[in-house]
């Protein structure tokens, strides 16, 4: 079953001291990309996080919000990071220097910089922390996930839909794909006989039809199509993610409908060309926000 890459989960998690809220929330993007939000307090569980949310979820820009209310959270006094002020210092008197830029560089301006002053709470227990978040996060990464493949399961029917509705046009190409060489024998044989005075040779006639056919036939074109509708449909029944592939099979759709419409030398064949590749172009809209 696929999934949408747009979702929205929250969870909660107490032991009767603390209470963890998590929130996730999920976009389209081409990889996985986890960006945490939490107190710097509770930086050190960062790495941990981000290996439960990719366990959880394979694709997309995923936001991860972490709150921590209760006992020992919000003790404590901040501690100065003394290296990293002396560099703001240097680093801001350097750059005033050199560009000439006016003004003063003072306590004000260094201490109110990120991480000069880092917040320690006294007596926090990491891990008895990190047991909370953990429930907490996985809670809404369920509720995430449910929503997620509830909308690809929407998506599922849309692109169910619009790969009948290209199997029916391609039907309709296969059907008037018999009546172009036919109709380009007549228009060579008219041709030929204005050419050579109605003295046709029937062996170059046969050749010519035969090369003009092989040129026009698009056969192997619309096998290729079948195919790659079929495939399309078979991924979605993989329980696992297949935005990537569900793209490239688009791509492919794509290239042989060029073809057909480059061969077919046929004015019904190119318009139902062009209502196949306005399908495609939905499909590939739809397919950029599948896991």
């Amino acid at each position: 079953m696929i999934a949408s890459m747009t979702g929205f989960g929250k969870g909660e998690a107490s032991d009767g001291q603390r209470r963890a809220v998590v929130e996730v929330r999920t976009v389209n993007s081409r990889y996985c990309d986890v960006a945490p939000r939490m107190p710097q307090s509770l930086s050190g569980l960062e790495s941990r996080l981000k290996e439960v949310v990719q366990a959880a979820i394979s694709r997309g820009r995923i936001e991860v919000t972490v709150l921590l209310e209760g006992g020992g959270v919000n003790g404590g006094a901040p501690v100065l990071n003394l290296d990293v002020a002396r560099g703001y210092w240097e680093g801001l008197s350097r750059l005033k220097e050199t560009l000439g830029i006016e003004g003063v560089v003072d306590l004000r301006t260094v201490a109110g910089l990120p991480d000069v002053f880092r917040y320690a709470p006294e007596g926090l227990d990491l891990e008895a922390v990190w047991a909370l978040i953990e429930r907490a996060a996985s809670a809404a990464l369920g509720q995430c996930n449910r929503m997620r493949r509830a909308e690809g399961d929407l998506l599922r029917r849309d692109f169910e839909a619009r790969i009948g509705a290209l199997e029916r046009l391609l039907r309709e190409v296969e059907a008037l794909a018999p009546g172009r060489v036919m109709a380009a024998r007549d228009r060579l044989r008219e041709r030929l006989a204005q050419l050579l005075s109605n003295e046709i040779d029937p062996d170059r006639l046969a050749a010519e039809v035969a090369i003009l056919a092989d040129r026009m036939d698009i056969t192997e074109e619309c096998v290729r199509f079948h195919s790659h509708n079929e495939q399309f449909l078979r991924s979605l029944e993989r329980d696992e993610p297949v935005g990537r592939r569900l793209n490239f099979l688009l791509q492919e759709m794509g290239r042989e409908a060029n073809t057909i419409g480059s061969k077919a030398n046929d004015a019904a064949i190119a318009h139902l060309v062009v209502e196949m590749k306005e399908e495609i172009e939905r499909l590939r809209e739809q397919v950029q926000n599948v896991e």
